[in-house]
């Protein structure tokens, strides 16, 4: 009987998938790009914190910036990324529930040779694959809504491990979620990843979001450096 071998093609998959990150990651940073990986479940806010954090960054001396707009199928968030006048580029993954790096490589050429100080790539809404797969980003953020509860970080723990930063979104929503237990999530997940940092934001009052806009700036300097 012939010798069986077992291949570990996922292992392959994602040794590749990094490598190809590194080259991207390099290539930005010799630009002078600073792109960031947003991340998040359906519904987290994620198109709505970007739209806000990207009007703060250009009040800050009008920065150029891009996005990647990442979708199973529809186009909704890249148009309303468009229409609040942001270069955008629509990056659908028919149904792949992660992004990698040849859809990434894909999708920034699209922009043909313009020039961003930021890019972000808006990730598909999934708490589980994107966790996996580097796309070539130099910060990695998670974003968790309220509405969400505290208690996902109990329940998808690699996607807290690997992100560089927590932000907690919805807070206008806490006085309605007395079962939102900040302390413990924050406990969680930081003891999940030690360095992790969190900031508690709402989109649509403006809480939080000035640290976050800080943070970001500083992650961009520290990036480039």
């Amino acid at each position: 009987m012939d010798d069986i071998r077992t291949i570990e093609i996922k292992r392959e998959i994602l040794a590749d998938n990094a490598h190809a990150a590194d080259a991207f990651r390099s290539a930005r940073k010799t630009e002078g790009t600073f792109m960031i990986d947003v991340m998040g479940s359906p519904g987290a806010g994620k198109t709505t914190l970007l739209l806000a954090l990207i009007e703060r960054l250009r009040e800050k001396g009008l920065p150029q910036v891009g996005v990647i707009e990442a979708d199973l199928e529809s186009d909704v968030d890249a148009l309303k990324i468009k229409e609040a006048g942001v270069a955008s580029v629509e990056l659908n993954t028919k149904g792949t529930c992660h992004v990698e790096m040849g859809m990434v490589e894909k999708a920034f050429a699209a922009f043909e040779g313009e020039a961003f100080d930021y890019l972000f790539l808006e990730n598909i809404g999934n708490l589980v694959c994107p966790a996996e797969f580097d796309t070539g980003c130099h910060t990695r953020v998670m974003l968790l809504s309220v509405p969400e509860g505290y208690d996902k970080v109990y329940k998808y723990p690699p996607m807290f491990a690997v992100v560089d930063a927590l932000v907690v979104t919805k807070s206008d929503y806490l006085p309605t979620n007395p079962d939102f237990d900040m302390p413990a999530l924050q406990e969680a997940a930081c003891a999940l990843n030690p360095a992790l940092e969190v900031f508690v934001v709402s989109a649509r009052t403006g809480e939080g979001m000035e640290k976050l806009v800080h943070w970001v700036q500083a992650s961009h300097e520290r990036a480039l450096a």
